[in-house]
């Protein structure tokens, strides 16, 4: 979601219920302690609506991640059987696939953020925009940490025999059918070696980009914190390259059609309003960022005004 244009002080002013254009020189021209009270009850306004958008985003955030949490723990638990096929499997890669989406949405955030820091847009101050870097690098990493805990809820290979022996006839011959196991764990694993490559392949991508920045850190000499939180990031993906690589698989109970079709159900509603939800939230940021830059400015506008003695 874009943000707007910068805010004008002109829309601080309408915010408090005042005008910021100079008054004409007349005998009628408001004392400067009148103009002052409405300077600060313009800033105390901000400040309430500023701290207000921060508790709404802070609970839809609370909300959001709670709903998440509960379908992907619950997602986890569950495999497929014989009778649901690879529904479930089809299910965690759809939901794998909206994990990254929702990382993408707050890259966006975090570039937009990172261009603040570059080339100033809002009146917001550098602490505040690192800790908007922050809350956006957390949130990142937690989807990171999601999609690796559903990709190894996906079956691995089982050394199952392809034909099972039905029994002997008088002469000794054995009969062999299609082993059913071997061919459910062969439709499964196709699922798995899929999903282990896109993301294996991400993370190598990811690895890449944040050692060339690290290289650039070094060559312009940037600051020491700033270097190591970047070798820091960097030894955390290569981490999570070796977890997704690694052939381990977590318990799941296995689940029949109905019940899958009914968990599948439950969950297109769930993602249906969890993207309302994120849609909301990152309406608020922008609007919360936009707050914030006119609150600082009118601070600084009322710290600038001369004082009544």
């Amino acid at each position: 979601m874009k943000t707007n244009p910068i805010v004008t002080l002109v829309m601080v002013a309408a915010f408090a219920g005042t005008s910021l254009q100079a008054a004409p020189a007349s005998s009628t021209t408001a004392p400067a302690s009148s103009n002052t009270a409405k300077w600060e009850a313009a800033v105390a306004a901000h400040e309430q609506r500023v701290a207000l958008l921060h508790d709404e985003l802070q609970a839809l955030d609370t909300r959001i991640e709670g709903r998440v949490d509960v379908i992907l723990g619950a997602l986890r638990a569950i495999g497929d059987s014989k009778d649901s096929r690879t529904k479930v499997a089809r299910m965690k890669e759809q939901t794998i696939d909206g994990l990254k989406k929702n990382i993408g949405y707050y890259q966006t955030k975090r570039a937009h953020l990172q261009e603040e820091l570059r080339k100033p847009t809002f009146a917001l101050t550098a602490e505040q925009k690192r800790k908007g870097v922050d809350a956006i690098d957390a949130r990142i990493e937690k989807r990171i940490a999601q999609i690796l805990a559903v990709q190894k809820s996906l079956p691995t290979h089982k050394d199952y025999e392809r034909h099972k022996a039905t029994g002997t006839d008088w002469y000794g011959n054995t009969s062999y059918v299609d082993n059913e196991d071997y061919e459910q764990n062969r439709r499964l694993t196709g699922h798995t070696d899929i999903q282990r490559k896109e993301i294996v392949e991400d993370l190598r991508r990811s690895i890449a980009r944040i050692e060339h920045q690290s290289r650039d850190l070094k060559s312009r000499n940037a600051p020491a914190p700033e270097i190591a939180r970047n070798d820091q990031l960097l030894a955390e993906r290569r981490k999570q390259l070796a977890t997704a690589l690694a052939p381990t698989e977590t318990p799941t109970r296995s689940i029949g059609k109905r019940e899958a079709h009914d968990l599948d159900k439950a969950l297109q509603t769930a993602i249906s309003e969890l993207g309302k939800d994120f849609n909301t939230l990152f309406a608020r940021y922008s609007a919360y960022v936009r707050e914030l830059s006119d609150l600082n400015r009118a601070r600084a506008a009322l710290a600038a005004k001369p004082k009544v003695s």
